[in-house]
């Protein structure tokens, strides 16, 4: 017959346990140091870690603090492991660097043999330790000691830092946490409020600056085709967030700007083969590309250069009401 009860957890769902909802809980035991002395309970049922590490390791334990379970976050596995440790280290080795040196001696003198042999009795020193309630004692005490360190300290900034439940229940002050958490969630949401603003604005002032510097690329290409000289295919990228740009070569974006048709191959000829183009007289009067020396240009690549020529110098001229030279 299960000896469970119904026991009130500090937290139901990830939050504070306001309506007292109950849970069936057995008592596991109960530890002290001589000073403090603490309930230790688990939950009553279906494990709660599917995949356990060891004995002991199924079931989260709680701690009984004035009508309430606090969860201690750990198992009784690891509970034993971490109280253990550093006294096993202490009573084996005085400390971590001494117990450092002993291993490292250790195996230049017995090699992995004598390492793993050390290692068994450094284990059955932690769970002898371990398991002794005085020092589990100890180990919840330490953990209790940070959760009020933790609450006072919310308290005395006014709720800009979390104020801890575990904390404000071990002073008796829950109703003063509760009112401190509601200011602490207010304070978070503004803060990420203005997080999220500024990171906005970080956002839209970083794609402005790199499409305005794409932007100079771009005129700078139009002006080279309007005046003649050597056009660089170099890349030009145009950011709509500072995750999320398009990027290509310049000679394929202005003919994708002045609407020249280009059949796929060929755009793939630009940015793969392409390097420069040179425009005299209004036409394309010379390549380099990319490739073997029997390569031969793409011929309907010339074509829609010239077309982009011509369509750049329309521009020019219905601007400026002056033509350019004749078109090929």
């Amino acid at each position: 017959m299960s000896n469970a009860k119904l026991m009130t957890p500090l937290f139901y769902q990830g939050n504070f346990n306001t309506d007292g909802k109950k849970m069936r809980a057995i008592l596991v035991r109960e530890v002290s140091n001589g000073t403090d002395t603490y309930r230790l309970w688990r939950r009553d049922g279906k494990p709660d870690r599917q995949y356990p590490q060891g004995e002991g390791d199924d079931y989260i334990l709680y701690v009984e603090l004035h009508g309430y379970l606090a969860s201690l976050r750990t198992t009784d596995f690891y509970l034993i492991d971490r109280c253990g440790f550093p006294s096993a280290v202490t009573a084996l080795y005085g400390d971590e660097d001494q117990r450092a040196q002993y291993f490292d001696g250790l195996r230049w003198s017995g090699g992995d043999e004598a390492v793993l042999e050390a290692l068994k009795r450094e284990e059955d020193k932690i769970q002898e330790l371990g398991r002794d309630p005085a020092h589990q004692a100890d180990y919840i005490k330490a953990i209790l000691d940070k959760h009020v360190f933790t609450y006072r300290a919310a308290k005395q900034n006014g709720g800009e830092t979390f104020p801890d439940f575990v904390g404000a229940l071990m002073l008796g002050e829950l109703l003063e946490c509760r009112e401190l958490s509601a200011i602490y969630q207010g304070k978070s949401r503004e803060r990420e409020q203005k997080r999220r603003a500024k990171a906005v604005a970080e956002d839209q002032a970083y794609c402005e600056e790199h499409n305005r510097l794409a932007e100079e690329q771009v005129q700078d290409a139009i002006r080279t085709i309007r005046e003649g000289g050597v056009l660089q295919n170099d890349t030009v990228e145009f950011y709509r967030s500072r995750h999320d740009s398009s990027a290509c070569s310049i000679v394929l974006c202005l003919m994708r700007r002045y609407q020249v048709e280009v059949p796929l191959r060929t755009q793939g000829w630009i940015n793969n083969k392409l390097a420069a183009a040179t425009i005299a007289d209004g036409r394309c009067s010379h390549l380099r590309f990319w490739g073997h020396k029997r390569d031969r240009a793409s011929r309907r690549f010339v074509d829609c250069m010239n077309k982009l020529t011509r369509a750049v110098l329309a521009e020019q001229e219905n601007v400026c009401g002056t033509p350019g030279p004749p078109p090929p």
